[in-house]
């Protein structure tokens, strides 16, 4: 275990279900009066292995995702980890202090104070007072919830809690911090100075386990990520492919209809401005998801000419053309589609649709298609390569959109510039030089 935080061995974990509270007071009495008289003992409960046989290590160091629907036992094994739960089978071997917000206000006394609770939390992960003294304004400081710190906890507000909360964890120094979700409360500069928080224990060697639904957040921050399906660990390893084979069962890809559609049979010729021979096609990418009650049939990545293209400099235009067919969608329904930008480490760095930009698109006949053109302007990015995924979606009334077609990482291209950057992205940026006084004076109160 040297170099191992933590080790898990084939870890399981059993609910006994009970149907109502009878149930639970047979099964207490009645097994025992059976094999007392030399009769088989009924089972008056249902089992449900939230967790079964789940083996996986993370070295000191390490931040490591757990993702996973809702009832995968994420949480049943951040539990089990932390000790608040006993396992049915297996083990668990921890290297190290652990923090962990599992969820929210977890471990607060309602009836204390702010002040007070932050003293206990940290009493309990084994600091002193004197070391509590010494880190007490750091914490209040973090969490920035001013005078209520003498207030009761009962009278927060969700994000004034999840704000305590996290102070008091990512402040006691520790040598694993888990979070399961916790950040999804919470103000976006709170969230920022969070992510700076997590960089810095990040840098200081702190092992993280790190719980969360938004897959870019977790493909941002972890390496590595641990997939859990119907309590059984699906998958683990690298963070963007764990990811995008979650994301892929998550809307049901359906392998079938992907060979058939991914066969290179649509061909679709397209109208130049320049009289070119460029043809639809249909890349296959890195998977494909959605019900295909709308489907992508099409679809050219071209520069501003029309010809085909896989580079662009900076502020320069690359055109999505989408060959959009209606399979059984009611005609006029709203549809829409959209893209996401990733870099070369999978982080989406980009994205939007008509939705977002409020461009309303109708539904054509069943069995009809329609063309859909996005012109996208590349920023100053960092030169390198870059992937696009487009997907179209329904959009029932008075509902938000629902993904029908989805191809990952269908395009990639290159971002050129002959500008030396070291950062993702170049801001547009001006000088100006003030040489003099009346220079200063003429700028008036904007100075």
């Amino acid at each position: 275990m040297t170099d191992i935080a933590i080790r898990v061995q084939n870890i399981s974990k059993c609910y006994q279900i009970y149907e109502n509270p009878r149930d639970r007071l047979k099964q207490f009495v009645l097994p025992r009066m059976q094999r007392f008289v030399g009769k088989e003992p009924k089972q008056y409960f249902r089992e449900f292995w939230a967790l079964k046989d789940v083996s996986f290590e993370i070295k000191k160091g390490e931040t490591v995702g757990i993702i996973g629907r809702n009832g995968s036992g994420k949480s049943t094994l951040l539990q089990l980890i932390c000790g608040t739960l006993n396992p049915t089978g297996g083990s668990i071997q921890t290297n190290g202090r652990i923090a962990a917000l599992l969820e929210l206000g977890s471990g607060f006394n309602p009836e204390f104070t702010g002040r007070e609770n932050v003293y206990m939390n940290a009493a309990v992960l084994g600091l002193s007072k004197k070391e509590i003294d010494a880190r007490f304004d750091d914490i209040v400081s973090f969490a920035d919830i001013g005078d209520f710190i003498e207030q009761p906890v009962k009278t927060y507000s969700s994000g004034m809690f999840v704000r305590l909360a996290f102070a008091i964890q990512a402040n006691v120094d520790p040598e694993i911090l888990i979070v399961d979700e916790a950040l999804a409360v919470g103000d976006a500069y709170f969230v920022h100075r969070c992510m700076e928080r997590f960089h810095d224990l990040q840098r200081r060697g702190t092992t993280i386990i790190f719980v969360s639904h938004d897959a870019s957040t977790v493909k941002r921050l972890c390496r590595r990520v641990l997939w859990l399906k119907n309590g059984q660990l699906a998958l683990a390893g690298n963070g963007t492919c764990v990811v995008d084979a979650y994301l892929q069962d998550l809307f049901r890809l359906s392998e079938k209809k992907r060979n058939n559609l991914d066969d290179g049979r649509y061909d679709l010729a397209i109208p130049q401005k320049n009289n070119s021979k460029s043809k639809l096609s249909l890349p296959s990418g890195d998977g494909r998801y959605g019900e295909r009650h709308l489907e992508m049939i099409g679809m050219l990545l071209s520069n501003v000419n029309g010809l085909p293209t896989s580079t662009v400099a900076w502020n320069g235009l690359i055109c999505l053309l989408l060959e959009i067919r209606n399979n059984d969608l009611p005609p006029g329904q709203n549809i829409g589609c959209g893209y996401i930008v990733r870099d070369n480490k999978g982080i989406e760095i980009a994205s939007t649709s008509t939705w977002f930009d409020s461009v309303e698109i109708l539904a054509p006949a069943q069995g009809d298609s329609l063309r859909v053109l996005i012109e996208i302007t590349i920023p100053m990015l960092h030169p390198g390569h870059y992937s696009l995924t487009p997907s179209v979606s329904s959009i029932p009334e008075g509902e938000g959109p629902l993904i029908q077609d989805r191809i990952l990482n269908a395009f990639i291209f290159e971002v050129t510039t002959t500008q030396q950057i070291v950062t993702p992205i170049r801001l547009v940026t001006q000088f100006s030089v003030l040489v003099n006084k009346s220079s200063v004076q003429n700028c008036g109160d904007n100075i």
